[in-house]
């Protein structure tokens, strides 16, 4: 089943350097899109053959909590190996001694999926460092990856009315996800639908960063280590950007 929604797009994995099975890492995932639907294929399952790929490593795929609020849905989550995104439910992953563990973080959320147009993909980033405080805090490597191709398989219907950007906004703090409007394609037609389009998405895994454990980081080390993974990020883009 995941092979064939893998090959719909198609999603490809693409390693760039080899990781340390005796360590944990924190994949920093780029960009969100509608529905980070290249993260789910190419990485919490195993369609693109990721698990030959990145061998002997359990890889987790960080979603919001609330996605566990129901039955079906949380099993289903669980049965990928997709975990909460709390602060805690990395912290413990990370902590793990066994190494072997990656999470996948969508650093951007769902704050990311309402600024994307047709010419630029924005990434929300440089407020976001939790996970660069956790990733000091376990000793955690980091590793920046970029979906090429992720923001492009649904067009987003965006409004530069005040009123309906405020109201997204708000809605977005209470339910906790990006009220979005978008279009795909139909099953016979290309202009309008749910489906997304049929454009390859190649996920980036970058070279790992670096990270001496550190239980009680400073401002001043955060920030220093959340400028070297943006300068990392932005070399990936520019490198392999098609």
């Amino acid at each position: 089943l995941w092979k064939h929604y893998c090959d719909y797009f198609p999603i490809k994995v693409i390693k760039t350097a080899e990781l340390d099975n005796n360590k944990n890492y924190i994949f920093g995932s780029h960009p969100h899109g509608v529905l980070s639907s290249g993260i789910f294929g190419g990485l919490a399952t195993n369609g693109a053959k990721v698990q030959e790929i990145f061998k002997n490593f359990m890889i987790h795929c960080h979603v919001l909590a609330g996605n566990f609020l129901f039955p079906i849905t949380r099993e289903w989550i669980l049965s990928l190996g997709g975990v909460s995104s709390s602060k805690e439910s990395i912290t413990y992953l990370m902590n793990k001694k066994d190494g072997g563990n990656v999470s996948v973080i969508v650093v951007g959320g769902a704050a990311e999926s309402l600024y994307t147009t047709k010419n630029e993909i924005p990434l929300v980033l440089k407020c976001r460092k939790g996970f660069v405080k956790i990733a000091l805090q376990t000793g955690a490597q980091i590793v920046p990856t970029f979906s090429f191709g992720e923001a492009h398989i649904y067009n987003v219907v965006s409004s530069s009315h005040d009123f309906f950007r405020n109201l997204q906004e708000k809605l977005r703090h209470i339910l906790g996800f990006a009220p979005v409007i978008f279009l795909g394609r139909g099953v016979f037609q290309y202009s309008m639908g749910l489906l997304p389009h049929r454009k390859p998405i190649h996920i980036v895994v970058g070279k790992p960063i670096t990270v001496e454990k550190t239980p009680n980081p400073t401002v001043e080390e955060i920030e220093s280590l959340h400028a070297a993974y943006v300068e990392s990020l932005t070399k990936l883009y520019d490198q392999y950007n098609p």
